[in-house]
């Protein structure tokens, strides 16, 4: 006869109704007209104090024209606790709000994918000097990645960086021994990596890319930060980012005609930003909010999290969910 521990009894029992709560929370998704009328219905009158720039204001204004809520807006000069601070580089903000930036939390979920603990010398990290001190983090983040730092000739890097030179070299002296006739050699690169991950601007990572794949690195999985297209006015941009994997905004995959990608990053973000401020403001309850930016799941007594969407970019320049 088996004895039942009471403890394990318990502790299950507290397991079953965390995940009974954690399945009741509401997923609200604002893209739905209905559901996102609901939400505006629930938080009501509300006004916010805003303090930022010219420029900034003309985007919450276009986002504000979306919701068609009674939020109202009033820009202010001063600081205090009861003003939200918008800057100009909002998307690396860190608001009370959020736990993190909305750009650290794209990156997070590519890494997230990315990287494991047991295999993090097989991830190659290529990054600009802009994102230095982001490369660093990810060296100390995950031990035994090896990073890499994008200057000079971007061919001759990979040649160095995969160990191509030696191969070229054998190439060369079959061809001179074989004189009859040239022999189609495909240099072979070091078998040591599954991974890359590009960590820099559009022109760098756009640039860089093309040398992969002239050099024959074909077979694996590149990666590149989310910031080297959210800043893209372009969409046709994408198409020089075939087969790449990245993380992207919600607002991203719902408007694929919305051509200038930086704005529509912005917008969907300060929509988010304006109705989580409103939320918080009437103390509403804590919900999953499929917003334009991200989900966000939000909590009234700490800061809320984000999840957003990893993506390949395909032959035609859209997105593909994985």
């Amino acid at each position: 006869m088996k004895i039942i521990n009471l403890n394990n009894i318990l502790i299950i029992s507290f397991i079953c109704f965390f995940f009974l709560s954690c399945s009741s929370v509401q997923l609200i998704d604002i893209s739905e007209d209905d559901q996102l009328d609901d939400l505006l219905n629930d938080i009501g009158q509300v006004e916010l104090s805003i303090n930022t720039n010219e420029e900034v204001k003309q985007l919450i204004f276009k986002s504000m024209v979306y919701l068609d809520s009674d939020i109202r807006i009033n820009f202010v000069d001063k600081i205090d606790n009861e003003v939200l601070l918008i800057s100009s580089n909002f998307l690396n903000q860190n608001f009370t709000y959020f736990c993190k930036s909305a750009n650290d939390y794209l990156e997070e979920v590519t890494e997230k994918y990315l990287f494991n603990f047991k295999k993090n010398d097989e991830v190659f990290v290529f990054y600009s000097e802009r994102y230095k001190s982001q490369a660093e983090i990810v060296k100390n983040s995950y031990p035994g990645v090896r990073i890499f730092k994008l200057e000079g000739d971007y061919d001759d890097l990979v040649k160095t960086v995969f160990e191509l030179s030696g191969s070229n070299n054998r190439g060369d002296l079959i061809n001179r021994l074989i004189q009859e006739e040239e022999v189609n050699f495909i240099p072979r690169p070091r078998k040591d990596f599954e991974k890359i991950y590009i960590i820099a601007d559009y022109d760098q990572s756009k640039n860089f890319i093309p040398s992969l794949r002239f050099n024959y690195i074909l077979d694996k999985e590149i990666y590149v930060s989310s910031q080297s297209i959210t800043g893209l006015e372009d969409r046709k941009k994408l198409l020089d980012f075939s087969n790449v994997i990245l993380t992207v905004p919600n607002s991203f995959l719902q408007e694929d005609n919305f051509e200038n990608l930086n704005e529509l990053s912005k917008l969907s973000f300060l929509q988010d930003l304006v109705l989580i401020s409103a939320i918080k403001k009437n103390d509403g309850i804590s919900q999953t909010i499929a917003g334009r930016f991200a989900n966000i799941r939000l909590s009234q007594n700490t800061c809320s999290d984000i999840q957003a969407n990893l993506v390949q970019i395909n032959n035609l320049g859209g997105f593909t969910q994985l």
